[in-house]
């Protein structure tokens, strides 16, 4: 038996490849603490950092929630690349970490961690997808409640 990727395994009939990608932003964003401001089938919006630091997190686990988030969405659609705010939002993250470790390999390890978040919640991913193509757009509190309290 093959190893599947998350681009294999998260692929929906019903939606496209950038709701997926949004999807993803959005989930992993509230599973790791970020606020969502706003989520629509082009972007999602975001909270500061600054509030995760004030509610004392540590700045690896910021930064590491941040790169997640900024990646998911790649790894849930592959096809879709990173855009000019994801990149930007990665770069914030490895800026907030600090890391001295070659940015190629803190990458490779990210985009791993990535990979796995939407393995894991690949259902979630696709659910939030559907209900994103159909509204066009949520607020991140019709978002977390459609997720069922998540953030």
């Amino acid at each position: 038996m093959t190893e599947s990727t998350a681009g294999e395994i998260v692929t929906s009939e019903t939606v496209g490849p950038a709701v997926l990608h949004e999807a993803a932003h959005a989930l992993a964003a509230l599973d790791h603490g970020i606020g969502v401001l706003y989520v629509n089938r082009s972007e999602v919006g975001l909270e500061s950092p600054g509030d995760l630091l004030e509610r004392g997190r540590h700045h690896g686990a910021i930064a590491i929630a941040y790169a997640i988030t900024a990646l998911a969405g790649h790894a849930a659609a592959p096809e879709t690349g990173l855009s000019k705010s994801d990149e930007l939002l990665l770069e914030h993250a490895f800026f907030l970490g600090s890391w001295s470790d070659p940015p190629n390999e803190t990458l490779g390890a990210l985009s791993v961690l990535a990979e796995n978040f939407v393995l894991e919640h690949r259902e979630e991913i696709e659910n939030l997808a559907i209900a994103l193509d159909q509204r066009c757009s949520m607020s991140g509190t019709e978002l977390e409640k459609f997720l069922g309290g998540k953030g």
